[in-house]
């Protein structure tokens, strides 16, 4: 009996468990890293992010700076351990919206408007750029990167910093995972969880991938343990939406730090780290 035991245990190790990892030190930053166990689905005024894809030296950095969040057309529904489904209804406001306005829960809201800042230094650990706003206030720029380190923005007085990050290393298939569920909750994993980083998943179908607004979408957010679990009513609800288009399914799912300046989180810097989530129900 011992015996057999012993090479049950020596094959699963061969195979590997479906186990957590325990999350390993990577670095931190101070908004991310001081959140806990529950989702974070507030909306900052101006985010800042730098990607990294270390596998192709490559770095980008993105964002812009408002007088408000951006707007939401959908409201959560239902809330199911670090995700939440968010479901959109079509309506109209009496009277009607004008200069651009749009009707959300039966209010005329406007668009938040991009703030200009000026220029913008971003540091990382293989350069330093300076990147100026264009036309529409907005900031981008690319790079080089091999190296991990700190990334660092500065501009108009706001100094904000957050380690590099690598992206989420899939175990298995998500895509098989979420295909081959059944009636039961789909569980992602991956094995190269990071102390104190963050995730996020975000869900939608062909509607949303070609520029309108889904019926439902999925949103998850929570702690970096190296498995997230999506609720299947959720999924159930992603699709019954319209997946009669090619390109569907705009899914990301991201692992971030984020910084923001101590007693205001209205503005964040994120270093994010990109895996590639592909579902076509």
């Amino acid at each position: 009996m011992t015996s057999r035991l012993s090479c049950l245990l020596c094959l699963l190790a061969l195979l590997g468990c479906p186990g957590t990892p325990t999350p390993q030190p990577g670095g931190s930053a101070n908004y991310s890293g001081s959140l806990g166990d529950g989702p974070d689905f507030s909306d900052a005024s101006g985010l800042i992010q730098v990607q990294t894809w270390f596998e192709y030296g490559e770095t980008a950095l993105q964002g812009s700076f408002a007088d408000g969040p951006p707007l939401r057309f959908h409201v959560e529904s239902q809330r199911e351990g670090n995700c939440r489904l968010m479901t959109y209804t079509a309506e109209a406001c009496t009277p009607a919206c004008v200069g651009g306005e749009q009707c959300i829960q039966g209010q005329c809201v406007a668009y938040p408007e991009r703030m200009d800042r000026g220029d913008l230094v971003w540091t990382w650990p293989d350069g330093e750029e300076t990147v100026e706003p264009d036309d529409l206030g907005g900031y981008w720029a690319t790079g080089a990167a091999e190296t991990a380190g700190e990334v660092s923005i500065s501009v108009d007085g706001l100094e904000l910093e957050a380690p590099t990050i690598d992206a989420p290393a899939e175990v298995g298939s998500w895509e098989n995972a979420l295909r081959s569920r059944g009636n039961a909750d789909a569980t992602l994993r991956w094995s190269n969880p990071i102390l104190d980083a963050r995730i996020r998943l975000h869900m939608t179908d062909c509607i949303a991938t070609h520029g309108g607004i889904a019926a439902a979408e999925i949103e998850c957010e929570g702690p970096d343990t190296g498995e997230l679990i999506v609720a299947d009513a959720f999924l159930d609800a992603l699709e019954a939406g319209d997946w009669t288009h090619g390109e569907c399914g705009s899914h990301t799912f991201q692992r971030y730090h984020s910084a923001a300046t101590d007693g205001d989180d209205t503005v964040r810097f994120e270093t994010v780290g990109n895996g590639g989530l592909y579902y076509y129900p």
